[in-house]
């Protein structure tokens, strides 16, 4: 797990943020998780979204919405077990670690050639949603509505 402050300011109890884990405590379970794997990694997700409808030249409602959730992955040889939640949570975090080390006692699963891996940055750390104040915002949909 990276720990990159500005990738975990919006996920642990450490960062003022309000799912009650820590970063440390979150490595421990992924280590345990991962133990006596080839490979594995924790993916954080965190989204913002925000929405405007007009009717007839008038603002009829906005709205602002954050999400957030994880994803864990383990690879033991061919094998890959993932698991992912909607709630960080430690619970969570624990069903997830059970799910994925589920692969060390083998199954009869069918192989899936996995896609090629890479690590491509595709956006950039800004958050778009603040470029614009919210009154441009409205203006510019006003303009937009006409």
């Amino acid at each position: 797990m990276n720990n990159n402050s500005s990738d975990i300011s919006y996920f642990f109890a450490d960062s003022e943020n309000d799912s009650g884990l820590s970063s440390n405590y979150t490595q421990r379970i992924v280590d345990e998780a991962l133990h006596g794997m080839d490979d594995g990694e924790l993916y954080l997700q965190y989204a913002q979204s925000e929405t405007f409808s007009f009717d007839d030249g008038r603002l009829k409602n906005a709205a602002y919405d954050t999400s957030k959730g994880f994803g864990l992955r383990s690879v033991l040889d061919e094998v890959t077990g993932f698991a992912h939640s909607s709630e960080l949570s430690e619970d969570a975090l624990k069903r997830a670690q059970d799910t994925v080390q589920s692969i060390k006692s083998g199954s009869g699963a069918t192989l899936a050639i996995p896609p090629q891996p890479t690590n491509k940055k595709l956006y950039s750390d800004e958050n778009p949603l603040g470029g614009v104040d919210f009154k441009e915002k409205i203006r510019i949909l006003q303009e937009i509505d006409q």
